[in-house]
Order: structure tokens, then C-alpha cells, then sequence
């Protein structure tokens, strides 16, 4: 091959690729190839089912939602606070924090706390937007009012009146 192509050779090869080869630096996914090979007998031994497939089981019920109300129910279930997926991821990237800071890695165990602070954020922002979602459809406007796709709901006065759950028993010390 004449030496002027073979600089021009990397049909096929990603950015990263070439990049990795003129800076002698593994790609992403070497690493994770490399980190996988090395974990496998660690990985092997969990019993746990595959991360995100609890995620999923929630995604098929989004389908089954037929008014605002158990749309709702079911992202708050995923997206809320407490025991949602979202608070367990959070949980997740502190608890990988401390795992970095126990392991003298702060710059690492910083940037999983920063992560976990932007999700915190996502969070609060998606507790607006299900708030806003659901001032939509309790709004005082006609309840044939729809747009694409939006379930017809009653309009508050028209409901049958509920009465209101239990409260919870108080905490005494």
C-alpha cells in the first residue's frame, strides 16, 4: 500500500478507535471488555436478576394505565421518593461514593457525588412535571377536552365522592 493512504486507512474504525491508536490509550470499550474478563468469576456467583429488569415490569403496567391518575400512580412508583428507582439509583451512585472514598479514589468518589446531585435535580424536576401533568387533567376545564392520545377523565365534580385513605398511625417515642 502507498504510504500517503495508509493515513487515510480507517475506514471502519470509530473516533475513539483511531484516537486510542495514536495516543496508545485503550478505548472505552477495552476497558469494559477488560473489567468484565476480570469480574467475570465475581459476577458469576450474584444472584441477582439483571439490573433494570424490575425497571421494565414497571414500563409494561405504564401500558395498562388508563387515566392520569394511574399514569401517575405508576411513575411515582418509579420516579418518586423513598423506595422508587430512582431513589435506589441515587442510593447507588453515594454508596459507589463511599466505596471511592474507602479506596482512596476522591476524585472518582466526587464525580459519583456530583452525579448523584444531578439526579437528585432530575428528580425534583420530574416531580414538577407529574405535578404539572396531573394540574392538567384535575383542571376545572371540560372533561372531553383531549389531546393526542390523553384519556378523557371526569371533571372533579362530576367524580362520585371518595372518602379519603386512613392516615397513618403517629410515631411515638
Amino acid at each position: 500500500m502507498h504510504p500517503d493512504f495508509e493515513l487515510y486507512d480507517n475506514a471502519g474504525r470509530s473516533t475513539e478507535q483511531i484516537n486510542s491508536y495514536k495516543t496508545h490509550t485503550p478505548t472505552s470499550g477495552d476497558l469494559h471488555r477488560w473489567a468484565t474478563y476480570d469480574a467475570a468469576e465475581f459476577t458469576d456467583s450474584l444472584a441477582l436478576a439483571e439490573s433494570g429488569s424490575d425497571i421494565n415490569a414497571w414500563a409494561d403496567q405504564m401500558h395498562r394505565a388508563r387515566t392520569t391518575a394511574e399514569f401517575y400512580a405508576v411513575t411515582e412508583a418509579v420516579l418518586g421518593d423513598g423506595t422508587s428507582a430512582l431513589g435506589a439509583l441515587h442510593e447507588f451512585l453515594e454508596n459507589a461514593a463511599d466505596w471511592c472514598d474507602r479506596n482512596q479514589e476522591p476524585g472518582i468518589a466526587d464525580r459519583y457525588r456530583r452525579k448523584a446531585d444531578q439526579l437528585a435535580q432530575l428528580g425534583d424536576q420530574l416531580a414538577i412535571l407529574g405535578e404539572d401533568h396531573l394540574a392538567r387533567t384535575y383542571a376545572p376545564f371540560p372533561a372531553h377536552r383531549t389531546q393526542h392520545g390523553q384519556v378523557p377523565v371526569q371533571a372533579p365534580s362530576e367524580r362520585p365522592p371518595r372518602t379519603p385513605p386512613p392516615s397513618a398511625p403517629r410515631r411515638t417515642r
